[in-house]
């Protein structure tokens, strides 16, 4: 159990905030930052530049052959297509 002093009926003055307080040893130097004072602001640009950042490489020789394919009209197969499908129902199910 914690003993607390009786409060003292006695002593008469306005309460003074710690910061307020003048240092109670002379030369004493600036006070040290309290616990919690510091912050960081990040901004939306920084935000987006770490998600870039995050981001897989880009796989160009990939994006350039289906490009290729896509223009050529070979890139949807009948087999693309029943995989495609059977994912759909898959997941619908």
């Amino acid at each position: 159990m914690t003993n607390l002093s009786p409060i003292n009926s006695n002593a008469s003055g306005r309460i003074v905030p710690v910061d307020a307080r003048p240092n109670a040893v002379e030369g004493r130097g600036p006070a040290r930052a309290r616990r919690g004072d510091d912050r960081v602001e990040v901004s939306d640009q920084a935000r987006f530049l770490a998600k870039l950042n995050a981001m897989p490489e880009v796989r160009s020789e990939l994006v350039e052959r289906v490009r290729g394919e896509i223009a050529d009209g070979t890139y949807d197969t009948d087999e693309k297509f029943d995989l495609a499908v059977d994912a759909l129902i898959d997941e619908a199910l």
